[in-house]
């Protein structure tokens, strides 16, 4: 019989515990949550989706020729600077311009081919009212 109260302890200890995690459970993965790592890359994953959302504005066909994008690849994001309302991030993009020899690209000196390659931006994003991020500028300017 005695062996089987360390067995009761065990389980009894068990149930504590299970309890104990589940009643901070949501305090615990909130503060997870809100650790530098998390935000780190939420911020890059919501800049990812800004700047392909503002990459593709490119790519309307009533813009001019001349700055005008048919391709565009995001090669990566890093984070400059960040705050709860503001983040500057650095870019590297590679872009196809609609016809490289009229854009105002033409003068790039990483061109390959019809690409324009590693092509370096800085991102600034802001918070609005509402929560939400957007790009207020890149530089330089595509």
């Amino acid at each position: 019989m005695e062996d089987y109260r360390w067995i009761y302890l065990i389980i009894l200890l068990q149930a504590v515990l299970l309890g104990v995690v589940l009643f901070f459970g949501q305090n615990l993965t909130l503060y997870s949550a809100q650790s530098g790592l998390s935000r780190g890359a939420d911020i890059r994953e919501i800049a990812g989706d800004l700047l392909h959302e503002h990459l593709e504005s490119y790519e309307n066909r009533s813009l001019p020729s001349d700055s005008r994008l048919s391709g565009f690849v995001i090669e990566d994001i890093k984070i400059r600077e960040e705050s709860f309302d503001s983040a500057v991030l650095l870019a590297t993009v590679s872009f196809k311009p609609y016809d490289i020899d009229v854009s105002r690209w033409a003068f790039l000196p990483d061109r390959d081919g019809h690409w324009i390659k590693n092509y370096q931006l800085t991102v600034y994003l802001e918070r609005d009212q509402s929560g939400r991020f957007s790009i207020v500028r890149t530089a330089p300017s595509i």
